[in-house]
């Protein structure tokens, strides 16, 4: 099983982590309670997301060489479907793919909620 990097599962995890937001309970030095495991697990699922969808988050030589590597392997997958006659996935079609302006609706709409609602989490003040 795939924990916590499957993509379809990111909505549902970015949604879990705004209500963990909503609804933290802090200490008064600061500190994040998580009273269950359940809030536990919680917690680590949506670190390993962070973890997995951290690149942006990089200085800019290490966030270009792999969204390169990334977008190779998009490539590779897109020329397989093409020889076999299907639909090629989205952003896999390296005669159409716009590296830039997908990366930069990637960081608006998926990288930067994510990371705003862990900052709100693990730096309550």
């Amino acid at each position: 099983q795939v924990l916590a990097t499957d993509m379809s599962k990111h909505m549902t995890l970015l949604a879990d982590l705004k209500t963990m937001v909503e609804t933290k309970k802090v200490t008064s030095s600061g500190v994040l309670l998580l009273d269950t495991y359940t809030d536990r697990i919680q917690v680590l699922r949506n670190l390993v997301h962070c973890a997995d969808l951290s690149n942006p988050t990089k200085p800019l030589g290490l966030y270009r060489e792999w969204t390169r590597r990334i977008m190779e392997e998009f490539f590779r997958q897109g020329d397989r479907e093409r020889a076999r006659g299907m639909d090629i996935s989205p952003m896999c079609d390296k005669h159409s793919a716009n590296v830039e302006k997908s990366q930069v609706g990637f960081i608006d709409f998926v990288v930067q909620p994510l990371w705003e609602a862990w900052a709100e989490l693990v730096h309550p003040n």
